[in-house]
């Protein structure tokens, strides 16, 4: 009786811990049911955002380093990162399709696009259309 108790509690552990594999937290903050999530990244460096320009998935994740001596935010409409250091981060996902413009609000020259989705095919926002510029 006790092997079968033994044996028992062994498989509703093994089936527990396979229910729970299939849903897991990522890195980013973002969720993953089975999909990756695809992360793109950005350098501040030399008072330049590099790429200045990048075209993402909705559902994607973007993630700022600065690399420049210098502190420099991230800022557009819909985020801003506050005052980022050398060596620190910002991530943002974006869940819209559209056009995110954003600039470092202490160097205004320093600007950078996201662009969400296929935009130019309309199938995110109408061309042209900024939703989440700065």
């Amino acid at each position: 009786m006790k092997k079968v108790f033994m044996i028992l509690i062994v498989l509703v552990t093994v089936f527990l811990a396979i229910g729970c594999a299939d849903y897991q937290q990522s890195d980013n903050g973002a969720e993953e049911n089975g999909e990756a999530i695809e992360t793109t990244s950005v350098i501040m460096e030399d008072i330049q955002f590099k790429p200045a320009t990048i075209q993402i998935s909705v559902g994607d994740t973007v993630t700022w380093t600065n690399e420049d001596s210098a502190t420099h935010t991230v800022t557009g409409q819909n985020f801003d990162s506050g005052n980022l250091g050398q060596g620190e981060t910002f991530t943002y996902t974006f869940d819209e399709a559209g056009t995110y413009e954003y600039e470092c609000t202490i160097h205004p020259s320093m600007t950078g696009t996201v662009i969400v989705g296929d935009v130019a095919t309309g199938s995110g926002t109408d061309e042209g259309e900024n939703t989440g510029g700065y």
